[in-house]
């Protein structure tokens, strides 16, 4: 009698696992559609476990996601030093390059992970290409986890966390 309960538990629980994880991948398809406001973004040295705010403590940002499958993201640092006229010389441009990031393109989800592939990148090394990130979505919170990459600020690998607000 036992063994049949087990056999007949399994053979309920199996297939409702095996449907909770096309819930989940379902469920970030269609939770992560909207408007995120960025909280932080944090990046830390693989090596060293160090972390670094890239665009300072104080960013301001968005990453949009479309139904149909496209993004857009921008974030700048808070406290940009504004260019002394309305033409920047090159020095003020690569400072204020430094503070910020944008792409959009076109992603997928799979699992736990968002595919982006870039059709256009502040770093134009990722245009062109597909990125994969883990992401967690609880309640209006997003965090996006990426895998090690070199850094373009210092040639170290690196992994990006972001945190996002949900806007709407």
């Amino acid at each position: 009698l036992a063994m049949k309960r087990t056999l007949l538990t399994s053979s309920v629980l199996v297939p409702l696992l095996a449907l909770s994880n096309v819930a989940t991948a379902q469920d970030l398809a269609s939770q992560i559609v909207g408007v995120w406001k960025t909280s932080s973004l944090v990046t830390k040295e693989v090596a060293s476990g160090k972390t670094v705010h890239p665009l300072g403590e104080r960013l301001s940002g968005y990453f949009i996601f479309a139904k149909g499958g496209h993004f857009a993201f921008i974030n700048v640092g808070a406290d940009r030093k504004a260019p002394a006229t309305a033409n920047p010389t090159d020095a003020e441009r690569v400072e204020l390059h430094k503070t910020a990031t944008y792409g959009s393109g076109t992603y997928r989800t799979e699992g736990n992970k968002l595919v982006s592939r870039f059709d256009t990148s502040w770093h134009q090394a990722w245009t062109g290409t597909e990125r994969s990130i883990g992401v967690e979505i609880s309640g209006n919170k997003l965090t996006t986890t990426s895998a090690p990459f070199k850094s373009s600020l210092t040639g170290l690998d690196v992994v990006s966390i972001g945190t996002y607000e949900r806007a709407e």
